[in-house]
């Protein structure tokens, strides 16, 4: 068998597995180091479609000036990987050491037990296996690093500065990352949606934000952006299956929320976010930036998901039932979809 599917299975294995415990400081670490593994083997058996391009990437001469703009917008990206490449002098080894430091965030930030919104142990190996991520880490590979940076400015930060800090960050390594900026801040102004009112003021610059946001999107979609300079889709098609993605997320919520608007709405507010900016973006975009915007949106929206819906199912039985049934439903377009598949079939030379 390919060891690159075999231990994609091997983590599927695992996160099913955590479906059954509770979060424990070296389950965590054990998630870690069995998914560096894995990104071992992924970046050992070869690269696919765009890391390619990211490879050959690392050998540029990067230039910080005012006439480089195109590096200048995602300077943390090009530089930080050119860097670590001088180091390691090694493509894949450098890919593998960039997984480690978006592993450690996403860990990190998943795994702390004193968070107001209570992760489950098995969405942090389930967001290494969730399709959109393998996506990520096999192909369109600085939009999932930045998602990991905003992952952790939600849930591995304790102010508003510290999560914008991070937030500057991501949008330094992929320019899409705008998107979340007015989650970011209406999520940490609210101390992770504690608080049960959201001030007048707080509404207000929320507005400001997002109006940025959608005017920084609409921007890029001119073709002067780095969020359009990629015009090639993953080949698969995914901006209408994201959608229905998110709409299947909104119905579920609004199922859980027993239809009441007002409780759907406070409870799910990132949901009703996500699926508004997708279908706002999706006419203007192109397939690929359609995709890539899904994709940021649904990496960030699913702990958020899994967590609502650990809540909503009191007893453990039942609990630990939708919770295989997520973590089958999230891997699953891993195997119907034969880019993707294929995708794990990847051998050296």
């Amino acid at each position: 068998m390919n060891w690159e599917l075999y231990l994609y299975i091997v983590m599927v294995g695992l996160t099913l597995g955590y479906t059954f415990l509770n979060k424990k400081k070296y389950l965590v670490v054990l998630s870690f180091v069995i998914s560096s593994v894995f990104l071992w083997i992924v970046r050992m058996a070869g690269l696919d479609t765009d890391m390619n391009t990211y490879a050959a990437a690392l050998h540029y001469d990067y230039v910080f000036n005012l006439n480089n703009v195109y590096f200048i917008r995602e300077f943390l990206y090009w530089s930080g990987a050119s860097y670590i490449y001088q180091w390691v002098q090694d493509e894949q080894l450098t890919f593998w050491v960039i997984d480690l430091i978006w592993l450690a965030l996403l860990h990190i930030a998943l795994g702390r037990s004193h968070s107001n919104i209570s992760i489950p142990l098995y969405a942090i190996p389930f967001m290494v296996i969730f399709f959109p991520s393998l996506m990520g880490y096999e192909n369109i590979y600085r939009q999932l690093i930045a998602s990991m940076f905003i992952i952790y400015a939600f849930f591995g930060t304790r102010s508003v500065y510290s999560a914008a800090f991070f937030g500057v960050l991501a949008l330094f390594i992929h320019n899409a990352s705008i998107v979340y900026a007015p989650l970011i801040y209406i999520y940490s102004a609210t101390r992770n949606f504690s608080i049960p009112r959201v001030k007048v003021s707080q509404k207000i610059i929320f507005g400001v934000v997002y109006l940025f946001e959608v005017g920084g999107v609409y921007y890029a979609s001119l073709g002067d952006s780095a969020l359009s300079k990629s015009s090639s889709s993953t080949g698969l098609s995914l901006s209408f299956a994201y959608g229905l993605l998110f709409v299947a997320m909104f119905f579920l919520a609004l199922y859980l929320s027993h239809f009441q608007l007002i409780k759907f709405v406070k409870r799910h507010f990132y949901i009703v976010y996500a699926l508004f900016t997708f279908a706002l973006f999706v006419p203007v975009l192109g397939p690929a930036q359609a995709e890539r915007i899904g994709m940021m949106l649904l990496v960030l929206v699913t702990p958020l998901f899994i967590a609502e819906l650990d809540r909503s199912f009191g007893e453990d039985n039942s609990r630990i039932v939708i919770r295989m049934l997520f973590v089958m439903v999230g891997a699953a377009p891993t195997f119907l979809f034969s880019s993707a598949f294929n995708f794990l079939l990847t051998s050296q030379g």
